[in-house]
C-alpha cells in the first residue's frame, strides 16, 4: 500500500501530514521516526494492540471548552505565592507516598471517562494531603462518570473537567476503587480491558448505571449519604508554569486537559514532545510534579491508561511551552476537611 506524506523539518521535530495507510503500518512508522531521531527526548514502543487503535479516540473524553456555557466555567484562582523558591523539582507521588490514591494508576477502560477518573483522582489526592493523611481513601471516578452524566457531559462518550469539579462541591463524592476491588461504595465497574492485547469485550463501553443514592459494592458498611466528601473551592488556574507549579506544592496534583496525537499512544519513556500523527482529541490527566532531564523542563503527571502504558502509566511532557495544549486547561478543587 503506499503511503504519501508531506515532512516538515522544524528544528529537531519532524512532522508528517496528509498520511494514508494501515494501523500497524502507521504505529510502526511513527515508533521509527521517533526513535532514529538523534538525541531524540523521548521513545515510542508498543501500547496498543493495532486492532484497538482504529478506535483510540474513544479514550479522549474532555469535551471542547468551548461547549462550556458562562456559569459551567470556573473563576481562575490564584494560589498565593510563598516566599520561598518553588524547588527546582517535585513529585506528588514521592512527597505524598503513602496517600492510596497518589500512588494509584486509573484505567478507563474502553470508556471516554478520563474527565471523570482524573478529577476524582485529584480529588482523593487533594483530600488526603490536606488532611495530612486522616483521610486516606480512594474516591469514586465511577460515581462522576455515571451520575453525573447529562451534567457534565455524556459519561463515556466524554464530558468536562470543570463541571466534574462543580458537581464535587455540590453533590459530594463517595469511596470508590478501582475493578473488582471491593474498595469503597462505588469501584469501577468497567472491566480493564488489556490494550496490548486483542481482547477487549467489546469496542465502546456504554455507561454505566446511576446509583445515586446507594453504594454498589454489597459489602462496603458505610451507607453512600454518610460516604459523601465536599469541595470547598474550585477553580481554573492560569496558564503559568509558575502558577500551576506553585498550586500542585501548596494543594497537590491538578486536571490537565490536552491534546492526544497519534505519536503519545506509542509513549514509552523520556520527555514527550509532539513528533508526528494525527490529533486523536483531548484528554485529561493529573500533573504530579516537575522536573528537567537533560537541560528540558517537564511536568510529571498520571494517565488513566492503566500500569501497562507508558512508564507505569506516568508520563513525562515538556514544561513552559504549553506541549499539546496542557498548561492552558488546569483545574483543581480544594476539598472540605
Amino acid at each position: 500500500m503506499s503511503i504519501g506524506y508531506k515532512l516538515v523539518v522544524v528544528g529537531f521535530i519532524l512532522y508528517f501530514n496528509g498520511i494514508s495507510c494501515t494501523p500497524l503500518s502507521e504505529v510502526n512508522r511513527i515508533i521509527h521516526l521517533v526513535n532514529s531521531i538523534p538525541k531524540h527526548s523521548w521513545k515510542a514502543g508498543i501500547n496498543f494492540n493495532p486492532s484497538l487503535l482504529t478506535n483510540v479516540s474513544r479514550l479522549m473524553g474532555v469535551l471542547p471548552r468551548n461547549k462550556l456555557s458562562e456559569k459551567d466555567t470556573l473563576l481562575t484562582y490564584d494560589s498565593p505565592v510563598g516566599s520561598e523558591p518553588l524547588p527546582e523539582s517535585y513529585d506528588v507521588t514521592q512527597t505524598w507516598s503513602e496517600c492510596k490514591s497518589v500512588v494509584s494508576i486509573r484505567d478507563q477502560s474502553n470508556c471516554g471517562s478520563c474527565w471523570a477518573l482524573s478529577t476524582a483522582s485529584a480529588f482523593s489526592d487533594r483530600l488526603c494531603i490536606a488532611s495530612n493523611m486522616d483521610f486516606n481513601i480512594v474516591l469514586s471516578g465511577e460515581y462522576i462518570n455515571s451520575c453525573c452524566n447529562g451534567k457534565c457531559g455524556d459519561g463515556c462518550n466524554g464530558g468536562h473537567p470543570e463541571k466534574a469539579w462543580k458537581y464535587i462541591k455540590k453533590n459530594g463524592l463517595c469511596t470508590g476503587g478501582e475493578y473488582n476491588s471491593n474498595e469503597g461504595c462505588q469501584p469501577y465497574s468497567i472491566f480493564p480491558c488489556p490494550r496490548n492485547s486483542n481482547s477487549c469485550s467489546k469496542e465502546n463501553e456504554d455507561t454505566p448505571q446511576c446509583y445515586k443514592n446507594q453504594c454498589t459494592n454489597s459489602i462496603y458498611e458505610i451507607p453512600l449519604s454518610s460516604d459523601l466528601y465536599y469541595a470547598t473551592k474550585v477553580y481554573s488556574v492560569k496558564p503559568k508554569p509558575e502558577i500551576i507549579m506553585n498550586d500542585i506544592y501548596k494543594n497537590g496534583p491538578v486536571v490537565a486537559a490536552m491534546k492526544v496525537y497519534e505519536d503519545f499512544v506509542q509513549y514509552k519513556g523520556g520527555i514527550y514532545q509532539y513528533t508526528a500523527g494525527a490529533s486523536k482529541g483531548d484528554h485529561a490527566v493529573k500533573i504530579m510534579g516537575w522536573g528537567q532531564d537533560d537541560g528540558i523542563d517537564y511536568w510529571l503527571c498520571a494517565n488513566t491508561w492503566g500500569t501497562s502504558w507508558g512508564m507505569r502509566g506516568m508520563f513525562k511532557i515538556r514544561r513552559g511551552r504549553n506541549e499539546c495544549g496542557i498548561e492552558n486547561r488546569i483545574t483543581g478543587g480544594l476539598p472540605k476537611v
